[in-house]
């Protein structure tokens, strides 16, 4: 059985963070012995590059229908099912067997990204809100076909969130949920001890507000008031065109340490190990895998009550907070509750580990792909 893996982009040796969490996939197809290789869908002449043992093809529209055209394979994985993605493929192979992973730019309606809505440039929602629209009603379509398409959803909100957008409720014919993987060899459980809840980690892109940063920084200022403030240690890392304005308000804090840059996995796991609470709020998200991550390690998340979170995160092993507020109360919570702190670190990995784990994961997806 041969396998294309189809997506809008793909890591290289010069952009290594684009859509990882497929390569992060692909690897561990590569490793059940399953025989892959991947089509980036970019721009471009038709090239053809390895990158850490994968093989990858990319380029814009004409090379994609070339190289679909020439090769054939027994089943088509693809991320993010646009529609100029899966127009060529339909048209070429109208009877091939296709799994689609839904991830959530491309099947929600645009009313659920008003946060991003910028006062100064409404052109660019104007526009955005047109393409939404006619993707949306691509989705519908496609969940309406015959076409042989089982769906898979990272949880149960996202696949809620596709039915109602594309006005689709009850009609999507073959699907199933299964998390992104948390790779455990990468980001090792190591036991919390009391003085790591001092120690509280974020790691963000500031590219948008959806990864609600300026709620993080709020929590902060208003920790800031406590007499144990002093104590705690805040280590902020990340970059985007937010960055500055929105990390202006902590930049007189000496203990709040901030970091301008993106960092790789091992990176991130070296991060991991040095702290104990992972403050992550967010305005959306179909499952939160850097906060899966950092559950993983043991960190404890203290995240927003909102989207896909609650299906990741529960009482038992972390915080859910309504704002800013909660988001603080959290953490003064486990400052003055080192015991508290330490039972949810524990069942924090516990519960990704059973869930996000490779072994669970990968089986689950190969059982999808080898199957009919």
């Amino acid at each position: 059985m041969r396998y294309l893996v189809i997506s809008p982009g793909y890591p290289s040796e010069n952009d290594k963070y684009n859509n990882g969490f497929v390569h992060s996939r692909v690897k561990l197809y590569l490793n059940k012995s399953l025989d892959v290789i991947v089509f980036s869908f970019t721009k471009g002449d038709l090239r053809k590059y390895e990158y850490e043992g994968v093989t990858v093809y990319t380029g814009g529209k004409a090379a994609y229908v070339k190289f679909l055209s020439e090769n054939s394979f027994d089943k088509y994985l693809v991320h993010f099912a646009y529609k100029k993605v899966m127009n060529p493929l339909l048209k070429i192979y109208p009877n091939a067997k296709m799994v689609i992973w839904v991830h959530g730019a491309e099947a929600l309606g645009w009313y659920r990204r008003l946060f991003a809505f910028n006062v100064k440039k409404p052109h660019r929602f104007l526009g955005y809100i047109l393409l939404d629209t006619i993707q949306l009603n691509f989705m519908h379509k496609l969940i309406v076909s015959n076409y042989d398409i089982t769906f898979v959803f990272v949880s149960l909100w996202m696949k809620n969130i596709l039915e109602h957008d594309s006005h689709s409720v009850g009609k999507i014919k073959k699907y199933t949920i299964i998390p992104n993987v948390v790779d455990d060899e990468i980001f090792v459980y190591k036991k919390k001890l009391k003085d790591d809840r001092l120690n509280i980690l974020n790691i963000r892109s500031y590219q948008s507000k959806k990864y609600a940063t300026d709620l993080m920084v709020k929590a902060i200022l208003e920790l800031s008031h406590e007499p144990f403030f002093d104590k705690l240690k805040f280590n902020l890392y990340g970059d985007g065109r937010l960055f500055d304005k929105t990390l202006k308000p902590l930049r007189n804090f000496e203990n709040v340490n901030i970091f301008r840059k993106f960092l790789n996995h091992n990176e991130i796991s070296e991060a991991h190990k040095k702290n104990g609470i992972m403050l992550i709020p967010t305005r959306q998200d179909a499952q939160g895998v850097s906060m899966c991550e950092a559950m993983m390690s043991g960190l404890v998340p203290v995240t927003s009550n909102n989207t896909a979170i609650p299906e990741y995160v529960n009482n038992d092993c972390g915080y859910l907070a309504n704002n800013y507020r909660e988001l603080a109360i959290a953490i003064k919570n486990m400052y003055y509750n080192s015991e508290e702190f330490l039972k949810k670190s524990k069942n924090a990995h516990n519960f990704i580990a059973k869930k996000c784990a490779p072994k669970i994961v990968t089986k689950q997806e190969i059982e999808l792909i080898k199957g009919e």
